[in-house]
């Protein structure tokens, strides 16, 4: 059964383990410890897995935990699969030597003057907010040209309209494409002058940080019009000066810092949305680091094509990277995105049919490709116009008869995506 929690701890802080564990229990919580094998340095897959097992984790910065190395790795192994992590300061001076990972010491739980029953309240209280229900959802694939963007808008407006979900989009790509297909430039340009982008939530410092306070407060709304589904729809718009996180050196920016406020931002939307979207950059950089760690489900749009599972293969790779774990099939969705194109051969089919072929014999991908597909449409490529910025596929599927396959196969395949997901 999957643990409220894994401690990370050193042996010297066992007994403030315990006393924690026991907190959570009597809160209706439940625990994991590291275990002998998890503590050996050449077991780091295991020790990643055993962690991802767990729904959080609590980190207990001490004088131990500062000078040896266990339960910075379990903390970085939570971090890189999307768990949230609960610092507990045990002992004074103890963050300071934890300045390496990204964390949010601010809000550390402090323990110096002992685990009071208020104190361990707290722990339980941090621990129960972390399991908010809002899925998150990145849709990466390592080869470009697939569709990835559009799907993104279009797949989830139709959770939004036909299964009633709340979504918040993040555009994480520094070309921002995900923006421009929802929002005019002069919209755009005004929350850029605001502040109010992706960029001032990876800037830790400046006049362009924005407050962790404010981040709930960034997202546009972007249900403007008759025939939106009820509830939230909103965008927290993309910025072309993310590209300074793909810079490799010298450093221009704080990536420890971006990474522990991108993972504030998840935190605070999960627990408000039904479902967070990532839209990313198609390469392995920084901002993808960020998008896998934060997922609980990446969707690799996939078209048919030769390559696709070249593709495919380079993004298990990247993403066991990440998560310094073997990854599973069941944290993939495949969508085969563009199908039945008429533009593409006189026999499109073809290509269609060896793609999903190649794709279901595939070792890993085979059970994650799902069984609908969406159509070929020169609509949904379309940008809403700029005057009437609404729900896309309120513009094209919805109000044309002959969109009806798009609209449906958009609906059945967000549904399947969020079973999938995990998505009550």
């Amino acid at each position: 059964m999957t643990a409220s929690a894994y401690l990370a701890f050193e042996p010297e802080d066992q007994a403030l383990a315990d006393t924690i564990g026991a907190a959570l229990v009597a809160d209706g919580l439940s625990y994991a410890v590291p275990t002998a094998d998890t503590r050996r340095l050449e077991q780091s897959s295991i020790l990643a897995a055993a962690v991802a097992d767990s729904r959080s984790l609590v980190a207990i910065l001490s004088d131990a935990s500062g000078r040896a190395q266990t339960a910075k790795r379990e903390t970085l192994a939570a971090l890189n699969n999307g768990r949230p992590v609960v610092p507990v300061l045990a002992s004074d001076g103890a963050s300071q030597s934890w300045g390496g990972l990204p964390l949010d010491l601010d809000a550390a739980i402090d323990l110096r003057a002992g685990p009071s029953p208020e104190r361990l309240a707290a722990v339980a209280a941090a621990v129960r907010a972390a399991h908010a229900p809002g899925r998150v959802v990145a849709m990466l694939n390592i080869k470009g040209g697939v569709g990835k963007t559009v799907l993104s808008a279009n797949l989830f407006s139709a959770a939004h309209l036909f299964d009633h979900r709340s979504v918040a989009f993040i555009d994480l790509d520094p070309q921002h494409n995900l923006s421009q297909y929802f929002l005019p430039a002069e919209e755009r340009n005004e929350l850029r002058a605001e502040n109010r982008t992706i960029y001032g939530v990876m800037m830790a410092k400046g006049p362009n940080a924005a407050a962790r306070s404010e981040f709930l407060n960034l997202a546009a709304p972007i249900n403007r019009s008759r025939g939106m589904g009820r509830g939230q729809f909103d965008l927290l718009v993309g910025d072309e000066r993310l590209f300074e996180f793909t810079l490799d050196e010298p450093a221009t920016v704080d990536k420890h810092a971006a990474f522990a406020r991108f993972q504030a931002l998840i935190a605070a939307l999960r627990a408000r949305y039904s479902v967070v979207v990532i839209d990313v950059n198609p390469c392995a950089t920084f901002l993808t680091r960020c998008a896998i760690a934060a997922a609980d489900h990446i969707v690799a749009p996939v078209r048919p094509e030769k390559y696709s599972l070249t593709g495919l293969t380079m993004l298990e790779q990247v993403v066991r990277a990440v998560r310094g774990r073997p990854v599973k099939p069941s944290e993939f969705t495949v969508v085969l995105n563009g199908v039945n194109d008429r533009t593409r051969s006189p026999l499109p089919g073809d290509v269609d049919a060896f793609t999903r072929a190649e794709i279901a014999a595939a070792p890993f991908f085979g059970s994650t490709l799902i069984e609908t597909a969406i159509p070929y449409s020169g609509a949904l490529r379309a940008a809403p116009m700029d005057r009437f910025v609404v729900n896309p596929i309120n513009v094209t599927a919805l109000m044309r008869e002959r969109q009806r396959d798009v609209k449906d196969s958009l609906a059945r395949a967000a549904a399947e995506i969020l079973k999938r997901a995990g998505a009550a």
